[in-house]
Formats: C-alpha cells, structure tokens, sequence
C-alpha cells in the first residue's frame, strides 16, 4: 500500500471520521533513525504497538460490536507494518484505521513522533497537525551549462526536469580573441539560464508552488538568474544555497534545503504570534482559553486555531449539529439536543476548524537554545479571528 503525504485533503477527509462507538484507531510509529535504524528495534516498537491495541480490544469496557470491529483494524494494521511498510525516508508514520467505517489512511510525516496507539470516536490529529506536506516547495539548482528541477515538501523532494544546454568551455578560447569568445560564451549562458527559467515558470504554470529555493555554485549567477526570473517566480524565493548541483542526489538536495524551508516556517511562526499578540493587545480579532475559541469556531470566524502541543481540556458537543462547548454545559443552545461529553475537546476543535478551512497550527514547547518562540498564551487553545 502506498504511504501518503500528509495534505490538505487528507486533513479534511480524516476530520469528518466520527464514529458511535470507540472504534477509530490512531497508530503513530516511530522511524527516527537515531532510535530505530535496526531491524530489531523497529520490530520491537511494531510489536509494543500492537500489543497495546491488543490490550485495548480486550479491556472489559469494550462493546462486543466494538472488538469485532478492532480485531478487524488490528488485522489490517498488522499486515501493513509487517508486509508492505515503506515510508520511503519520512521520519514517522500515522496509521489511521476504522474498517467498519472504511477507512484506513497511512501518512509519512517529515517530524519524528512518539510511538503510541489512540482509540476513539474520532482520528488524533493534534499529532500530525505541524507536519502538513503539500509539495508546496519547489528547488532550482543551475550551473553555466545545467539546470534541475526538483519539487517536494518537508518529507523529502524528487527531482521532475533535468536541462543542459552546450555552453562552450570559458577558458579554452583557441583561435577567437579574448574579449569576443569572452562575449559568446556570455550570451550562451544567457541564453541557457532565460530556457531554464522558462521551464521553470511552465512548471509553475502547469502545478503551482508556494516556496521556491534557488540554488546556484557559481555567485556571478545570481544576479543574472534574478534579472532572468519571473516576478511571480521571484515572490516565492525563500532562500539560495550553495551546493555542487551536478552531483547531488535528491536526499542531498534535500538536506542543503531543509534548513531554509524550517527557517521560513519558524518566521511565519513569529509573524503569527505577532498578528495574535497585536490583536489581543487592542481588543481585535483574537480569542484565548477554550470556551472563547470553540464560540468562535461554532460562528465560523477563526483564521487560524493555536493548539499548545499536547493540551487537553474537558467539554461538550451535540451530535445532532456539531456545536462545541467547554464542560458543564447540558443543553445545545441552538436546538436543544443533550450534549455529549467529550473528555478531549481539542481534537473535535481541530476538526471543526480543518471543515471550516481555517488554519490549524501546533505550538511546540518553548525549552531549550534551538527551541521555537514561545506561544504568547497559557491557554489549551487561542486564534486569530477572521473579524
């Protein structure tokens, strides 16, 4: 079975998983090379795992419709992790299953996780939530005579077009003068750099990026690959690099990368903090603490919902419209239906921003010199508000 980028969509579809009875099962395993890069290591955190699902299935809470159910899921999500696991490079997977409900979803993730296995009503997305890859980075790597095109995300990128062009050698000038065979080979570069550009922006054209690296080994490039690209193009720069293009391989790409696409997510990080920061400090379009964030969910108004990694905070949904409130709350407000208990209620709030096309981000604890910024709020959830 082929292991999936975390997307978008993928979000979306595993945000509207609901089931009556806890029967959805969330696996996240572990592939940290610096922990599991032996076979016997993996096949002992595969066993833990499914040991644990195991104990779940047969805990006496468990409905009898309810294990027949999982000993489905096991079945399956035993048979993956044994017989058909390639997570092609992805420093963890998801396993989301829920066979009565035909679902069973894998996911590579670009982050290591912590190994464990959640059953309940609905998917764990909290986990997954700053890891989305939407190959929404693109990477050019040009020389005097070459270009590559390579197109990814945080889970690692592949390289899609590879051009070269006959640039004469500038040092071997034979029987021209200096200066004119100094001229030709100038204007051949020109040339070689304005096709790879082009190609660069029909491959913009034809599928759309976010982020563009730039990559070239030669610093008298750069200026002439800035006048030759497209302002569209150009908007979308979030850094160069120096790496010998014509010998890397994409997993070495792919670490020369790496640091600027965690760079530009660390400053959109910042920016974010500043945007809520700002509008609390005003009385803007800000909400902080639980029971603020889920009435501005049920209006709809959130941009984007800030979960601290790890919260967890009682309170209440109604099946029957999908209205979230903090504990203690026995009727829905809006039509009356007696509202169910929810011991977690940030994940139903991930989903309910996830269905509502809002932003979700995950703020990791802020310890330690290489830590991120501290989340400027205390609370299990806040958000920027679209008003």
């Amino acid at each position: 079975m082929r292991v999936s980028e975390l997307t978008d969509d993928v979000l979306r579809d595993l945000s509207e998983v609901e089931a009556d009875e806890p029967v959805v099962v969330s696996l996240f395993l572990d592939l940290d090379p610096s922990w599991f890069a032996t076979p016997a290591a993996r096949e002992s955190q595969i066993n833990s795992l499914l040991n644990a699902l195991d104990a779940h299935i047969r805990d006496d809470g468990v409905s009898d419709d309810a294990r027949e159910a999982l000993e489905a899921d096991h079945a399956r999500i035993e048979q993956f992790l044994r017989d058909e696991l390639d997570a092609g490079g992805a420093e963890a997977i998801a396993v989301y299953s829920a066979l009565a409900l035909d679902v069973f979803r894998v996911v590579k993730l670009a982050q290591p996780v912590q190994s464990r296995v959640h059953v309940d009503l609905r998917p764990l997305l909290e986990p997954v939530m700053r890891q989305e890859d939407e190959g929404d980075w693109c990477v050019l790597l040009v020389t005097r005579e070459t270009g590559r095109i390579f197109r990814g995300g945080l889970t690692g990128i592949r390289e899609v077009f590879d051009v070269e062009s006959d640039v004469k050698n500038q040092h071997h000038a034979g029987g021209w003068s200096q200066a004119r065979f100094e001229r030709s080979v100038d204007q051949e570069v020109e040339w070689h750099l304005e096709r790879v550009t082009e190609l660069l922006f029909r491959a913009f054209r034809r599928r759309p990026f976010a982020h563009l690296v730039i990559g070239a080994n030669n610093e008298s490039l750069r200026p002439a690959l800035t006048g030759e690209t497209h302002e569209y193009l150009l908007e979308r720069v979030r850094g160069w690099v120096d790496i010998d293009e014509r010998v890397a391989a994409d997993d070495e790409v792919f670490e020369a990368v790496r640091g600027v696409m965690e760079d530009h997510l660390a400053e959109q990080e910042r920016a974010l903090f500043a945007r809520y920061e700002q509008a609390r400090g005003t009385g803007g379009p800000a909400a902080t603490g639980v029971q603020e964030v889920l009435e501005a969910l049920v209006e709809q108004r959130v941009e984007t919902l800030m979960v601290q990694e790890g919260a967890a905070a009682a309170g209440t949904k109604c099946v029957t419209c999908g209205w979230l409130g903090p504990a203690g709350v026995r009727r829905c407000p809006v039509d009356e239906t007696e509202l169910d208990e929810v011991d977690n209620i940030v994940e139903p709030a991930i989903q309910a921003a996830i269905q509502q096309s809002a932003g979700v981000h995950v703020v990791a604890p802020g310890e330690g010199p290489d830590a991120p910024s501290p989340a400027p709020f205390d609370a299990p959830l806040a958000a920027v508000l679209r008003y």
